[in-house]
């Protein structure tokens, strides 16, 4: 009989409630006390909010207060508030809470970051539509500074003011310009194509097409989508709006009226001491280092915070090793490998945790005293869905890439058109069920998905057995 119950439930502290943070707090609330810290009092599906912007009440299905989910339907704590400083070697966190004016300190015996990222390598804040500006340092700052957006109405508000902002320009037919012509860039100008065809729109990149690393039957469908619906397409532009010469070269000599950047993501992990961040990476490093197992370590490579303290998603740097010798290759910021490597953390926290628990080990799922293998961490692996993209060409089209991987144009063109269309929108539906803790079909094809222990497709084989 298992001795687990005789020991007091130890303290899981989680920065961040995107869908890494969630995943994590599902794992792990069975066996310890578990609390989410986030700046904002609501959670919002960022794969899907190009299209709440174009068509509001779309966003209604992508979001939720984390007060209403977590602490009632799955009975994990939460702190609205925004961690300014997580302090390894006494194991607290410094929360400033909402409504407060000092600092809170919060004690954890392990601590998951999943505080994931912003989407706008132009600027310092990262401030950019397609996340909300929530960040102490950058609020007064912020060119939406009148709206509160750590509140769900005050997200709303930005939103409505966004799509008003769009219907004065669409009915001026005026010219939008959008840098950046990865899968979101794409999917962007395919949006405001459909909701809004009076814009005059141009889709501008420094690469000599669109889709970046992705394949070039995805490229070339979008390629000749975006054509036919009278998207004008720019390569080889680096963006530089103080040049006359890039407006040139983009055929807007009098400029744009609206321009919206989609062309990389940039670190929000200002709570981090500097030795735990790259001087690498997209918009200039400060991505939080981990070893194989997840936990934090430091630029030389040692482990940080005593060992407890892990990362999941968007945050991390995402690759060991050096160029072409990778430990581990670059997991896409994407929001699969997210959940995955919080699985992966779960996993780690829990065996970590048997540990502390003597004559405590690990057989068949379940801690047995006395008996089986010894309770040794798992070392994460590339996840096989770190390779699909799911890209949208408006409601009725779209297409699905399988098998990419860090190599460019790797993987194919599965499915495109209206089957595509259709199977974006069941992901987001069934995601969604998922996260609020719907007991039904999703839910259990999610949990399968994400609980699977042979990794087959992408960076496999590998195979993990865990708690």
């Amino acid at each position: 009989m298992s001795n687990q119950g005789q020991v007091p439930q130890r303290r899981v502290l989680i920065i961040g409630g995107g869908l890494a943070g969630l995943a994590a707090a599902r794992e792990l609330r069975g066996r310890f006390r578990v609390t989410v810290v986030d700046a904002k009092e609501y959670f919002e599906f960022t794969s899907g909010i190009l299209r709440a912007y174009a068509k509001p009440s779309h966003w209604d299905a992508l979001t939720f207060q984390y007060h209403t989910i977590l602490e009632r339907n799955f009975g994990v704590g939460f702190i609205w508030g925004e961690v300014t400083k997580l302090d390894g070697e006494n194991k607290v966190a410094h929360v400033k809470s909402m409504f407060s004016q000092d600092d809170d300190i919060v004690p954890y015996d392990y601590c998951v970051i999943a505080s994931g990222c912003n989407f706008n390598q132009t600027v310092q804040s990262g401030e950019s539509p397609w996340f909300p500006s929530v960040h102490n340092a950058w609020r007064s700052t912020s060119e939406f500074r009148h709206l509160d957006e750590r509140f769900l109405e005050g997200r709303r508000r930005r939103i409505l003011e966004e799509n008003d902002g769009l219907q004065r320009l669409n009915k001026q037919q005026a010219n939008v310009l959008i840098v950046g012509a990865g899968f979101m860039g794409v999917e962007w100008a395919c949006e405001l194509r459909h909701f809004f065809p009076g814009l005059l729109i141009t889709l501008s990149d420094f690469l000599p097409r669109c889709l970046g690393p992705l394949p070039d039957d995805a490229a070339n469908y979008c390629e000749e989508y975006m054509k036919r619906n009278y998207i004008k397409t720019k390569y080889g532009a680096k963006y530089d709006p103080k040049s006359d010469r890039f407006w040139t070269r983009v055929e807007l000599p009098e400029r744009a009226a609206k321009t919206y950047i989609v062309t990389g993501v940039k670190h929000s992990n200002y709570f981090m001491p500097s030795q735990t961040l790259s001087e690498q990476g997209p918009g200039g490093g400060g991505w939080i280092l981990m070893n194989k197992r997840l936990q934090v370590v430091n630029k030389k490579s040692q482990i940080w915070g005593q060992g407890v303290v892990f990362v999941t998603g968007d945050c991390m740097w995402g690759c060991i090793g050096e160029s072409r010798k990778w430990e581990l290759p670059p997991v896409p910021k994407t929001g699969y490998p997210a959940e995955e490597q919080a699985v992966h953390v779960s996993r780690n926290v829990k065996l970590l945790d048997l540990q502390k628990v003597p004559g405590t080990s690990y057989c068949c799922c379940l801690p047995l005293p006395g008996c089986c293998i010894g309770s040794s961490m798992m070392d994460t692996w590339y996840p096989w869905g770190a390779g699909i993209f799911a890209i949208s060409l408006g409601p009725q089209d779209g297409c699905i890439v399988t098998g990419n991987t860090d190599e460019k144009n790797t993987g194919r063109l599965r499915f495109h058109g209206q089957i595509a269309a259709a199977q974006k929108e069941l992901i987001e539906a069934t995601k969604m069920a998922h996260l609020r803790g719907d007991h039904g079909l999703a839910s259990l094809i999610w949990y399968v998905i994400h609980h699977w222990p042979i990794n087959l497709w992408g960076r496999g084989p590998c195979i993990s057995w865990g708690p």
